[in-house]
């Protein structure tokens, strides 16, 4: 199989879509490049060999047979005439069919002549119900075969009298049409330049009305040697569904004509890569029950053409309002309060389908919260809050809390964009804002969500961390640094003031600030005994000094007992003054506020109810319990406990 870049693997999302929110919208046709592979020869070779044999029974081995035959019975060759000179009998026919198409033992065991991934994957999307009917110009019956493998029998079309009497076709679950016959019929088998040159009155009919009701789906068709189906083709009346051609390599001029006519978007792939592909992203959104990606672009593009409006942005207060609405709704949240998890895939695939429902609304949150103001702030937080509680039903936890998913998506989204637009006065809000009826009580956000919550996952961070990128990333376009950096000191700010809220922080701030200038004093002694060249009293001094240092750091690994961090995705460094491991965004923030104290923005943002000394003092806390947790990966990453103890790395990045 090939490896498809990202275009390709983009159309075939767009295809996708298309595929599970109108199934049955469009037809494949199948040429002989999805076949050859299995070791099933083209119509062409299968002829080639045949001339073959009728030559060696007339003693001859001609160069080119199909040359032979035409000067020794006056006609060009056709599976009829051919057939009936080799056989007397419809069932002898048959029987010399059936080597080139059906496998022998040894085929079989070496998977020859026998449905190909790209086969069994366009049965997949039939059982699925996204598709419904299959065009082939082959003669085997591969893809009745992969249909039968999925439990499905198909309606199978082989001769041009079978279409009379034919159902409509969209009432029909699964159609195979052999436009040039199939092997168990060769009356029906075309294969030369006037065969395929125009088909019957009934094929034209029911090709006009497949072309204009369908989008097709061209697989391993080369388009040069059947001027019939390329003419009913590009001559349909309309074309609703975007064409897609499926072809590894460069199209000859006769299929890129066609192609550039009718618009086709090129697949450069192999079928079995696409095709599988394919099923895979089909099923994938059914399970999801996903909306387009364009959607979320398109929210998010309205949202900022709102808000730079100089009127109230009205309509993304409705936006809003609409995705409230819609999420709950959602089958899996409506259910929630069972506790049960849903027969269709179990919690896993609810978590799946609640993130997918979260998509736009958490699109328009991080909008609203980088561009909005103060007025347009309370049409999201509420929406927060009210989702973070958990359902008072009985059974499985995971299912009563799944509601927190969406709220810590939207939790994350609004904090984030919040915390890149420099809007500090808002993350402190957000974080403070209240879950009233929340399991332990009325707790603040910063308190009751986080990935762990969500997920109870130790890769929970990165989870959230990659899903959210291409929001901020690719539709808030404020770059892949600035997402970086803004998840980090969110998250970091998450866990000081969800710490400072405890209600023991307090008393923690208090002793840590007492014994802070304990040290200090104890340093100044150091400083004065120096001066007086007093032994005994220098002495003292570092004896003291090293008791309250000693009091200082186990008052701080006490406070930093409090902090709610399981596995934050923060970057850890290793400092070589004895701290050991530390957190490197935490380093950062306890230097700046001690040079700005409290002109700090958080400070003036009023984190830590705007004491610089307490947002410090909070801070060493969060450092410390970070730099314990890093301590604890690193050496866990080592080879049996041996090995260079990492420096500089993500929690949740080590396995």
């Amino acid at each position: 199989m090939q490896r498809m870049d990202r275009q390709q693997q983009d159309e075939l999302i767009s295809l996708a879509f298309s595929l599970q929110s109108t199934p049955g919208s469009y037809a494949f046709v199948l040429g002989a490049g999805i076949s050859v592979p299995s070791g099933v020869p083209s119509a062409w070779g299968v002829q080639e060999k045949l001339l073959g044999r009728l030559a060696r029974i007339e003693n001859n081995e001609p160069g080119n047979p199909f040359s032979w035959y035409e000067e020794r019975f006056g006609e060009a060759p056709t599976y009829e005439g051919l057939l009936e000179r080799l056989a007397p009998t419809q069932h002898d026919r048959q029987s010399i069919l059936r080597e080139f198409f059906e496998p022998n033992d040894e085929e079989r065991e070496q998977g020859l002549k026998t449905p190909t991934v790209a086969h069994r994957s366009i049965a997949r999307l039939i059982a699925s119900g996204a598709a419904r009917l299959v065009l082939t110009l082959n003669f085997d019956r591969l893809m009745e075969t992969a249909l039968r493998d999925e439990g499905i029998e198909p309606v199978v079309v082989s001769h041009p009298s079978d279409i009379r009497g034919l159902a409509p076709l969209h009432t029909l679950p699964a159609t195979v049409i052999h436009l040039h016959g199939d092997y168990l019929s060769p009356t029906s088998m075309l294969n030369t330049k006037n065969e395929l040159e125009a088909y019957g009155p009934e094929i034209e009919e029911l090709l006009g009305r497949i072309a204009f009701d369908h989008g097709l789906i061209f697989v391993g068709w080369s388009a040069t040697y059947d001027p019939a189906l390329r003419h009913a083709v590009s001559s349909s009346a309309r074309r609703v569904y975007r064409p897609y051609w499926i072809e590894p390599g460069a199209f000859s001029a006769v299929a890129e004509d066609l192609r550039t006519r009718i618009g086709a978007t090129h697949i450069a792939s192999d079928a079995d890569t696409a095709l599988g592909s394919l099923a895979d992203a089909v099923e994938s959104l059914a399970e999801r029950n996903a909306r387009h990606p364009l959607t979320l672009a398109a929210a998010v593009a309205t949202a900022k053409r709102s808000l730079a409006a100089r009127t109230t942005a009205i309509g993304l207060h409705d936006q809003i309002k609409q995705e409230v609405d819609l999420l709950h709704a959602q089958k899996d949240l409506v259910s929630s309060p069972t506790g049960t998890p849903s027969p269709d895939g179990g919690y896993p695939s609810m978590v799946a389908r609640v993130e997918e429902a979260t998509t736009v609304l958490t699109g328009l949150v991080a909008t609203a919260a980088y561009w909005g103001d103060e007025s347009t702030d309370p049409w999201w937080i509420g929406e927060i809050a009210r989702l973070s509680v958990r359902s008072r039903g009985n059974g499985l936890t995971q299912v009563l809390e799944l509601p927190k998913v969406s709220a810590t998506h939207l939790f994350y989204a609004g904090g984030i964009a919040a915390t890149a637009a420099g809007r500090y006065g808002l993350v402190r809000k957000l974080m403070e804002t209240m879950a009233e009826d929340s399991e332990r009580g009325p707790s603040p956000l910063c308190a009751v969500l986080s990935p762990e919550h969500a997920y109870e996952d130790s890769s929970a961070g990165k989870r959230l961390f990659e899903h959210l990128r291409p929001l901020f990333v690719q539709h808030l376009n404020i770059g892949a640094g600035k997402y970086e950096e803004s998840w980090e000191t969110f998250e970091f700010l998450r866990l000081v003031e969800a710490t400072h809220t405890r209600q023991s922080a307090a008393g923690q701030i208090e002793d840590l600030q007492r014994i802070g200038q304990e040290v200090s004093t104890a340093q100044a002694e150091i400083d004065a005994a120096r001066g007086t060249n007093d032994v005994d009293r220098l002495e003292t001094a570092e004896s003291t000094l090293r008791r309250t240092r000693h009091n200082f750091t186990s008052k701080l690994a006490e406070f930093a007992s409090l902090v709610p961090a399981w596995s934050p995705y923060v970057h850890v460094q290793y400092a070589r003054n004895g701290h050991g491991h530390v957190s490197v965004y935490g380093q950062q923030l306890i230097q700046q506020l001690e040079q700005q104290r409290q002109l700090h923005p958080y400070t003036e943002a009023g984190f830590c109810e705007g004491s610089w000394e307490a947002m410090r003092a909070t801070c060493e806390a969060v450092d410390h319990a970070i730099g314990d947790l890093g301590r604890t990966a690193a050496y866990a990453s080592l080879p049996q406990g041996s090995g260079v103890v990492p420096g500089y790395f993500r929690l949740g990045d080590l396995g």
